[in-house]
């Protein structure tokens, strides 16, 4: 299941159950039906995502790559214990920021604009 919320101007990805191969083709159309290209700061909520597969995995690393080619500012939140494993094991932390909850992803993103604000 895919679906969106919008937290203080933030857009909110909320991506639920197994992402694989299966399941993919139907989130990825539902995603780019969002047009994330019009976002300028994007959370990937993964709540209630129970398990990637390398597919899903890999879909998750196109979603960063399209997000900073069109400048964007992109974070995930709240994984689960596999899910963070998983992340961890294809070293994504390396190229997007993880936060235990979808607060402190605000919070982050928010905080992102007064750093651009104070060296203008």
């Amino acid at each position: 299941m895919v679906s969106y919320s919008m937290v203080d101007g933030i857009f909110v990805l909320h991506l639920a159950g197994e992402i694989n191969i299966n399941s993919l083709t139907e989130t990825r159309n539902k995603v780019e039906s969002f047009k994330l290209e019009a976002y300028e700061k994007i959370i990937i909520n993964l709540e209630k995502v129970s398990f990637f597969d390398s597919s899903g995995l890999g879909y998750l690393v196109v979603l960063i790559k399209q997000v900073k080619m069109n400048q964007g500012e992109i974070v995930f939140c709240s994984p689960n214990n596999l899910v963070r494993r998983l992340l961890n094991t294809i070293r994504i932390d390396k190229y997007v920021k993880i936060f235990d909850s979808q607060d402190e992803a605000v919070k982050f993103l928010q905080g992102s604009d007064e750093d651009q604000d104070t060296s203008a």
